[in-house]
């Protein structure tokens, strides 16, 4: 009765606009014998979820994106959809590098291969699609082609369903990115998902996660949800010098100066960021109101942009090695949209907090020292800058645009 009444109310709150997000449970249910709390860990995401760095997912960076992190402190098993190197496109380091032989190009240009050819696609942990929204992560199969495919197989079921079936114990969420992202990216305010759609589809995406609680019969005894960063100040957007524009204009960071089409005032911005504000809100009562960890994302982005970060140590130590979220700065990958390695392994350490603290865990931090010191970006940066306002950076801005 319990369980009958829970979805009814949620589906009620749906049509109605979703309001409210419905409250599961009040506190997390004690493992059973023999289940422990990390036993299968899967998570549900976008781009930066799936470990999307600088214009690219591939075999050679996926395992630094931050769920393979958080799940090697867990110490549970965690298979990942690797995508065969170079990658479904490039990563622009190692085009600039020279890391890709003329051969490999071959994954690219046949729309890029599963390394285990989908073998394991009963077995994965991270069921992340770059370019999913709210939305999407919820209907679309892996006959969208694209990444759909490759994370889904051709004909495989969506991405929460899939998740769902793996009969998780626990689960970190990362989905709404892409609900704010367009405007960010195509400078166009008319991308932002309507605050309706995204209450009502967040909604249905929490009431069925919820089904799958251990008190409601399933198997899930715990879940983390990430709140958004704000897409206003990611490192893909940087001053616009034209003198023509009003004061506090940003533009890609690959133009010299704005266009007409490609360029955000700060009206432009104010409006993003209220929309931003409102999804948070959303993101957090549902945390809130289910038990969940809720893991501020935003709040560690937001930090780093204005204060830099000093690099954690596995002791939780600060390194004095500096971090901060301008182009090259550390935090963001070459495409100045989704995280470094680095940055991932931040992201895993704001996870990792937030899981602690909501579920009285001990999880150790990932060291964030130590993999800057393996982060070839930050070793030995690359600026694509210098080819800014040319066909490369046009090419730049087609792929970031469609696989963001």
């Amino acid at each position: 009765m319990k369980k009958l009444i829970v979805v009814l109310t949620a589906l009620m709150m749906v049509a109605a606009g979703a309001n409210g997000v419905l409250a599961m449970s009040d506190t997390p249910a004690p493992p059973p014998p023999g289940e422990k709390l990390f036993d299968r860990y899967i998570s549900i995401g976008d781009s930066l979820t799936q470990g999307f760095m600088g214009v690219g997912v591939d075999e050679t960076r996926q395992p630094w994106a931050y769920p393979n992190r958080i799940a090697q402190q867990m110490e549970t098993s965690f298979t990942q959809a690797l995508i065969k190197f170079p990658g479904y496109f490039v990563n622009i380091e190692d085009i600039a590098k020279g890391h890709i032989s003329w051969y490999q190009y071959y994954y690219v240009l046949t729309g890029g291969s599963r390394v285990d050819d989908y073998d394991n696609q009963e077995i994965l942990n991270n069921y992340a699609i770059t370019g999913c929204d709210i939305s999407t992560a919820q209907y679309s199969t892996g006959e969208e082609g694209g990444f759909y495919e490759l994370v889904l197989g051709k004909k495989g079921k969506p991405q929460l369903e899939q998740a769902l079936d793996r009969k998780p114990t626990f689960a970190t969420i990362f989905l709404g990115n892409n609900d704010l992202l367009g405007a960010a990216l195509r400078c166009n305010l008319d991308e932002l998902t309507p605050l309706k759609i995204f209450k009502a589809d967040y909604a249905r995406m929490v009431v069925r996660v919820g089904s799958e609680l251990k008190e409601n019969g399933g198997t899930i005894q715990g879940v983390a949800v990430a709140n958004l960063p704000d897409v206003s100040c990611i490192a893909f957007l940087d001053e616009d010098p034209n003198p023509d524009s009003p004061a506090g204009t940003v533009k890609p960071f690959f133009l010299t100066q704005s266009t007409e089409s490609l360029r955000l005032t700060p009206d432009d911005i104010v409006k993003i960021q209220a929309r931003h504000k409102e999804f948070n809100k959303i993101i957090e009562e549902a945390a809130i109101a289910n038990g969940w960890a809720l893991v501020n994302v935003n709040e560690t982005f937001t930090d780093v942009k204005e204060n830099g970060r000093s690099l954690l140590r596995a002791d939780g130590s600060a390194s004095g090695r500096m971090i901060d979220a301008e182009y090259l700065g550390g935090l963001f990958s070459l495409d100045g949209v989704h995280p470094s390695v680095t940055g991932a392994a931040v992201a895993a350490n704001t996870f990792i907090d937030a899981i602690n603290e909501g579920y009285g865990t001990d999880l150790g931090y990932t060291d964030e020292y130590m993999t800057s010191e393996q982060d070839t970006l930050y070793i030995a940066p690359y600026d694509p800058r210098t080819i800014v306002n040319s066909w490369v950076g046009q090419a730049l801005y087609y792929l970031i645009d469609i696989f963001a």
